[in-house]
């Protein structure tokens, strides 16, 4: 269907009443739109979105035609009184890895990749089978759990704040700074929102600077000593902003995500529990629940980006400058990639199609640990807690977001 590039608007089309925000009448509302207006208007975010998986892949494999400078851009603008808290707190971004674009994306990825990749991660495996471990020995023997609360909210920060040299009793106050971005990023946010996430952003901010100036002087065996011993004192290789914008990056990126989708997978291997007496009757399927669980729940629905140009995409016209949402959670069930893609099957052979951790050349850097870290807890949790359900009625909750499926809880029965 053709739409005006003046003014984009779908009169009477399927998309008028499309709910962008993640619920779960979502996956029935973007069949609808793949079936019969897969690229379209949404009026409520203000963005075009995508949502067939060749057209999602085929952008992230496009950076030419496509730029992903605002895929952590505010989803409301910030408010003057939060921009002077951040101003005068000196925070100075220069750029996530999943928003710069050519030559500065590849040499900061160049320098990042050295220290995050799966050799490296490897060597943490013992350290992330202790902790799993230990947290389970703390849940059991107890009836009632929130999964979320009791298990998945500490354990990916606790492996990501090893890597980056933080100190266990400073973790607690980095986890509720990191948090804040979410909410200031990927989700409306009220002024009051706004104003404290700004303090706590500040607060973040400062406490990684610090971070960068005690490594200088005194290295060790983490992400910043490492990342500025490649930097060897060159500007050109990465200035210190960069150093202390990559250490607060990874500090965010490295744990919201994989808690968000391991408690995603748990909750749907409990809504089918023939599927969790499959995983608890072969521990070796861990792997593959890992990416049927990003496919079929993923804790990224949708990600951004810019078109630099005109396009056109399945007879759209989509005008230069005009923001695209790419709808992960649409891709991952594209019934011409996945068979029957509305059934959970945690053996499904191509479940590593799914694309909730990227594609090209932004593909996540920690995916490698995420999965590892989440392949280890779906074994353990399947050897220790075979008679796990989902306490009724499951009445989740999620983060209003249409960037994220973020629950607020996940109450289980351990026995």
């Amino acid at each position: 269907m053709n739409v005006p590039t003046g003014c984009p608007f779908h009169a009477g089309g399927p998309s008028s009443g499309f709910k962008p925000y993640y619920s779960p009448e979502l996956h029935a509302a973007l069949e609808t739109q793949r079936r019969d207006e897969p690229v379209f208007w949404c009026e409520e975010i203000g963005y075009w979105v995508l949502t067939r998986h060749e057209d999602v892949h085929a952008v992230l494999h496009d950076g030419v035609r496509f730029s992903s400078q605002n895929t952590t851009r505010p989803v409301t603008p910030m408010h003057p009184d939060a921009l002077k808290i951040l101003q005068d707190g000196g925070y100075a971004p220069t750029g996530s890895h999943s928003s710069l674009d050519g030559e500065t994306h590849r040499r900061i990825r160049g320098v990042t990749q050295q220290v995050l990749n799966l050799r490296e991660f490897i060597q943490l495996e013992p350290h992330i089978r202790q902790l799993v471990a230990q947290a389970l020995d703390r849940i059991d023997g107890q009836a009632d759990v929130d999964l979320l609360r009791d298990f998945n909210y500490e354990l990916p920060a606790l492996v990501v704040f090893k890597l980056l040299g933080i100190p266990d009793a400073d973790i607690p106050d980095v986890k509720k700074w990191a948090g804040t971005r979410s909410v200031i990023d990927f989700s409306p946010a009220t002024y009051e929102q706004q104003i404290e996430g700004a303090k706590n952003l500040v607060a973040y901010w400062q406490y990684c600077r610090r971070m960068v100036e005690d490594r200088l002087r005194q290295p060790r065996d983490d992400f910043t000593s490492r990342i500025l011993a490649i930097r060897n004192g060159d500007d050109r290789v990465m200035t210190l902003g960069e150093a202390t914008n990559h250490t607060f990056g990874v500090a965010f990126a490295g744990h919201e995500t994989t808690t968000n989708q391991l408690t995603n997978t748990f909750r749907t291997l409990l809504q089918h529990p023939e599927q969790w007496a499959r995983l608890c009757a072969d521990p070796s399927l861990g792997a593959n629940t890992v990416e049927e669980g990003m496919r079929f729940a993923g804790a990224v629905i949708g990600w951004r980006r810019v078109a630099l140009q005109d396009v056109t995409i399945r007879g759209v016209a989509i005008p230069e400058g005009a923001p695209i949402m790419l709808s992960f959670a649409s891709a991952n069930r594209d019934e011409a990639v996945f068979e029957q893609p509305h059934r959970f099957d945690i053996a499904r052979p191509n479940a590593r199609r799914q694309l909730t951790f990227g594609n090209g050349v932004h593909f996540c850097l920690g995916a490698p640990l995420a999965r590892l870290e989440m392949k280890i807890v779906f074994e353990e949790f399947s050897r220790r807690f075979p008679g796990m359900r989902l306490r009724e009625p499951d009445e989740a909750r999620h983060m209003h977001t249409f960037v994220f499926r973020a629950p607020e809880a996940l109450p289980v029965e351990l026995q």
